[in-house]
């Protein structure tokens, strides 16, 4: 049987003892989100990406394991970088992913 990259990753992630990722799903990480949540992962989607980061921050500094915030690429991953700052300057586990498009997509 065939392993996609993205099911690489969420069984990564789930290896590790992540149990919740927050974000915004669009075009460049759905297939993710639904790789994700097919490994048991529990996506909570969010209405913008600064939320969305603060969440996932808040539960690495709850259960100490890596909080996840999945967001697009460009502006999504440009909206995160405030709870990237606290999460560093807090010592708090966080790893955000960011999608992005082919480089030939218009």
């Amino acid at each position: 049987m065939e392993v996609d990259g993205n099911t690489v990753l969420a069984r990564s992630l789930k290896e590790q003892g992540v149990e919740y990722v927050f974000g915004i799903v669009g075009i460049p990480v759905i297939e993710l989100s639904m790789a994700m949540q097919a490994e048991g992962l529990k996506y909570i989607g969010m209405r913008n990406e600064q939320s969305a980061c603060y969440a996932a921050q808040a539960i690495g500094y709850l259960t100490g394991k890596p909080g996840v915030c999945l967001v697009v690429s460009g502006p999504g991953l440009l909206h995160v970088t405030g709870g990237m700052a606290n999460a560093q300057v807090n010592g708090w586990p966080l790893l955000v992913i960011g999608g992005s498009t082919f480089q030939d997509h218009e």
